[in-house]
């Protein structure tokens, strides 16, 4: 065989060829599955190989560290509970009118609905 390099087109075409003899298989799509796998099989073997450095001259990888959360602690060291923050009373006076004029703004639209 010619000097195959693996490329996309013909990683799609293996992938291809095998599952349509697979899921339907004849003896000429197995035939044709079995060509384009041993063409597969030659460009990986024409592959050059790289030789590795010794280990003492490769660098150490940096390792990664977590991200730590804090988390909020009370002076005698238990978890603080999580609180949010309390409205004033004008706030929640607010908050009570305008739910009560949007409810009389729904009532009344669907008064004039029926």
């Amino acid at each position: 065989m010619k000097n195959l390099t693996i490329t996309p087109k013909l990683l799609k075409q293996a992938k291809q060829a095998v599952n349509s003899a697979k899921y339907s298989a004849t003896a000429e799509r197995k035939k044709e599955a079995v060509d384009v796998l041993m063409k597969l099989a030659v460009a990986v073997q024409n592959l050059e190989e790289i030789k590795t450095a010794p280990k003492e001259q490769l660098k150490p990888k940096a390792k990664k560290t977590k991200a730590s959360k804090k988390k909020a602690v009370h002076d005698n060291g238990r978890l603080a509970k999580k609180t949010r923050v309390r409205r004033t009373s004008n706030e929640r006076l607010d908050d009570h009118a305008t739910k009560q004029s949007l409810e009389r703004l729904f009532d009344n639209a669907m008064a004039l609905r029926y």
